[in-house]
């Protein structure tokens, strides 16, 4: 039902729920439920022969289920990506939960410049105003690293049809930035310290394949280039998500519901638990460990609340949660919220 507008019908001689609804083109069980919903208690439908009815509620539009859910459907981004499903720029809250260490919580905004060539979309990504537990960060490796990040800014990088990110789409250009700015770098953040975190990072970002496999692990660009598929899955699927850092994807059986409660906004909820065993240690090491104890396996649990514009299908805000667990107590607990 798309609303609750209806007529007072005044119930005839003849009328019996069956003619009433053939004569609307809908179910007799529909008609009898829109009736009951919007009816008061007194004056509900028990009965098919309307014996003793004096009035029946007719609806003045009305959809079945299934037609329903074909029209909330078409509320939902395509499962192609098209450039204005995202905005310009989004402001971030992360934050990290840990057992027995200091909380963590990051602010900065994610600004985004997309076009197409040749019929692909291309992204550029830049991340500013970053702030660590509400402050500029000041340690020498926090800000040399921020420092080195603008370098290579904007990164560009080529979406596949479906939305994730596919390669990086001009990667000698972003090596070239940073040469070109590493020894403005050097001149104020010297020493051997400095200088190998320098060398690391441009051989880093040197390797093609390594640096596009670090983008693609990191959890905000998973979220924020998500799989648009997700939107319209209707039964659950597995999936391979990178939740930590320097480490390897682990595989996860998600499933996908959709609200239409909000007025301009379609809810999207996208949960998954891991379906592969891994250790504590595997994770954190990044790499797999033969024979280790099943008591260490950890349990792995996700939540991402996608909202999106129902008309221009536009992302607005996500909404996630990653929830890591070992040996029934909480490990470790991530928070990601993007909004416009």
């Amino acid at each position: 039902m798309t609303t609750q507008e209806f007529i007072l019908h005044k119930v005839r001689p003849n009328d019996t729920l069956a003619t009433l609804a053939k004569r609307i083109s809908i179910s007799e069980n529909d008609l009898k439920t829109f009736h009951n919903q919007n009816c008061d208690k007194m004056n509900k439908l028990w009965v098919n022969n309307l014996q003793g009815i004096e009035f029946v509620l007719i609806p003045t539009h009305f959809s079945t289920k299934e037609e329903l859910e074909v029209q909330q459907r078409k509320m939902l981004p395509p499962e192609n990506y098209f450039p204005a499903f995202h905005a310009d720029r989004y402001i971030v809250e992360e934050s990290f939960v840990y057992s027995g260490k200091e909380d963590l919580k990051l602010n900065y905004n994610v600004n985004l410049k997309i076009h197409e060539e040749n019929g692909i979309s291309i992204v550029e990504t830049t991340l500013s105003n970053y702030f660590k537990n509400q402050n500029v960060p000041d340690d020498k490796i926090s800000s040399l690293s921020l420092e080195c990040m603008k370098s290579i800014y904007p990164v560009s990088l080529q979406l596949a049809e479906n939305g994730t990110i596919k390669s990086c789409s001009d990667h000698q250009h972003i090596v070239k930035k940073f040469k070109t700015k590493r020894n403005e770098i050097e001149d104020f953040y010297i020493g051997e310290l400095s200088r190998a975190y320098l060398d690391l990072f441009e051989k880093n970002i040197s390797e093609e394949e390594y640096f596009l496999q670090k983008l693609k692990s990191c959890f905000l660009y998973q979220i924020l280039f998500p799989n648009l598929k997700w939107f319209s899955k209707t039964s659950s699927w597995k999936e391979k998500l990178y939740i930590q850092i320097n480490s390897f994807p682990l595989e996860f059986t998600f499933k996908t519901e959709n609200s239409y409660e909000i007025p301009d906004l379609a809810e999207t909820t996208i949960t998954g638990i891991i379906s592969e065993n891994c250790s504590l240690r595997e994770l954190l090491k990044g790499f797999r460990i033969e024979d280790e104890n099943p008591e260490d396996f950890i349990n792995v649990e996700i939540q991402i609340k996608y909202f999106t514009d129902k008309k221009t299908k536009q992302l607005y805000e996500v909404k996630t949660s990653l929830s890591i667990w070992h040996q029934n107590e909480l490990f470790q607990k991530h928070e990601l919220h993007l909004t416009q």
